[in-house]
């Protein structure tokens, strides 16, 4: 029962009220340093969302149906529908599948990978999150193939730097609570995007 002198505020908002439900049940995290030359290609990953953020230096992503785009530092890509992309030095050179490339298991929830021929380097933070609220799956759908935020200015750029190392932080010290912080940290990061 309501007090009576309590007044809930309303919203007007709906993307609001569907972003409070969005609740992530499973993350997984990727820090990957490459050196140019190097392509790889992820798979579809039906079911989750993904997302990358460039980290420092620049890459290419090339996705089916669309022209290949230049994601520079502090640009983030999130693929609402898991659909399969590239990432590459350079778009010319042909991707080496995601699964056959190594990676230092840090945790159950973070990885490291290192690859490429030695040049130009670039890092990245690439997530995978899951959603199982139905009103989660609702929004989803309505997402485009892709969601791109470039150029971030000096505070938001700022704020997504500290998060992520923030998130690898937790995830390669294995700290008592630390999935817990990671996968908030994570809904941030993907609800800021949605946003």
């Amino acid at each position: 029962m309501t007090h009576p002198n309590l007044i809930l505020p309303q919203t007007a908002d709906p993307l609001a009220e569907t972003l409070h439900m969005l609740r992530l049940t499973g993350t997984l995290y990727c820090s990957g340093t490459f050196t140019a030359p190097w392509s790889i290609g992820i798979p579809a990953f039906p079911g989750v969302m993904t997302f990358l953020v460039v980290t420092s230096g620049r890459c290419h992503l090339l996705m089916e149906g669309a022209d290949p785009v230049v994601l520079e530092q502090g640009s983030l890509a999130l693929f609402p529908h898991g659909q399969p992309h590239v990432i590459t030095s350079d778009p010319r050179l042909p991707p080496d599948p995601l699964f056959d490339l190594p990676v230092d298991k840090v945790s159950d929830r973070y990885e490291r990978m290192t690859h490429g021929g030695g040049g130009a380097v670039t890092r990245t933070m690439y997530g995978v999150v899951r959603f199982d609220d139905v009103a989660a799956h609702h929004l989803i759908q309505l997402l485009p193939q892709i969601i791109r935020i470039d150029g971030w200015d000096d505070d938001a750029g700022g704020w997504l730097q500290s998060t992520l190392r923030f998130i690898a932080s937790e995830a390669a010290a294995l700290k008592p609570g630390g999935e817990t912080v990671i996968t908030r940290l994570a809904e941030v990061v993907v609800i800021q995007a949605i946003r």
